[in-house]
């Protein structure tokens, strides 16, 4: 019963992680609602896209990645009035702004952009027309980073790892208290999925997705990557010291800070592309 009840707790803080983790983040579409011609809608903007450019050929031109913005309407009879159109510019820098229109069916708004490299981004404000009046829904410019696909044999394992370490850490800091041979089963079993998850999955998806297997400490300022690194360290650390002497603090102080980690939105000063320089840089 009391095993059945620190797992119930240790679900509950994992879901927890993975609904704070889904809904945070640089790359998280921003919902946005307005008004057109007294009508509310809403709708999500994306700040992550698929590129068709590779780093290899980074001046290649003539590639276009597609944005749609959905509009979300109670009454959509008036959508098909609507016009829309961004205004966009490479991200950061000082670039000039360029306009993209939209093509409309039903509301669903599609827009060709000109594909960046992979970490590559763009500032982009989205603007509807309805007879006459134009509404700009964001105050400041959406950023969106592009990225290269990354292959689901890849990206399933590592999610899953990430999240089974998650459960294994908040379930064997909360055993401590009470099971010290559980605890240390299930620090072995944090480690080893973190460390497949973190160290072995995490940098292949990275080099899939932006070209680099590692950008955190000491080769860059990735937060992912360095508090990856981090919890793991911590973790070898707490199980190390806990093999011939009882010392659960450091399996909790382990999993509490393997928590804290977690509330640090994923992608945070992650990869971006300097389009002076052609290169991808970490830490912005």
């Amino acid at each position: 019963m009391r095993n059945t009840i620190i797992w119930i707790f240790a679900v509950v803080l994992t879901i927890s992680a993975v609904i704070y983790q889904r809904f945070t983040g640089p790359t998280k579409p921003m919902r946005i609602k307005f008004d057109i011609n007294g009508l509310e809608y809403k709708a999500k903007l994306a700040r992550s896209l698929e590129t068709l450019v590779s780093l290899d050929d980074i001046h290649q031109k003539g590639l276009f990645s597609d944005l749609e913005i959905y509009l979300d309407c109670t009454d959509s009879s008036q959508n098909n009035s609507l016009k829309a159109y961004i205004m966009y510019r490479l991200y950061p820098g000082r670039d000039t702004l360029r306009r993209i229109d939209a093509s409309n069916t039903n509301g669903v708004f599609s827009f060709k952009i000109p594909s960046s490299p992979p970490a590559g981004k763009i500032e982009y404000y989205p603007v509807f027309e309805f007879q006459g009046d134009r509404i700009i829904p964001v105050k400041e410019g959406v950023v969106l980073r592009f990225k290269s696909p990354v292959a689901p044999s890849l990206l399933i394992p590592h999610i899953i790892l990430m999240f089974a370490a998650m459960l294994f850490s908040n379930f064997a800091g909360i055993v401590s208290f009470f099971d010290q041979e559980s605890a240390k089963r299930f620090s072995l079993l944090v480690i080893f999925s973190l460390g497949l998850g973190g160290l072995l999955f995490g940098p292949l998806v990275q080099n899939a997705a932006f070209g680099d297997y590692w950008t955190g400490w000491p080769f860059g300022a990735d937060v992912t990557d360095t508090k990856t690194m981090v919890v793991f360290v911590l973790w070898l650390v707490a199980w190390l010291f806990n093999r011939k002497k009882r010392r659960s603090y450091l399996i909790v102080a382990a999993s509490l800070i393997m928590l804290g980690v977690y509330t640090i939105p994923h992608s945070t000063l992650g990869s971006e592309f300097d389009y002076e320089n052609n290169e991808v840089v970490t830490g912005n």
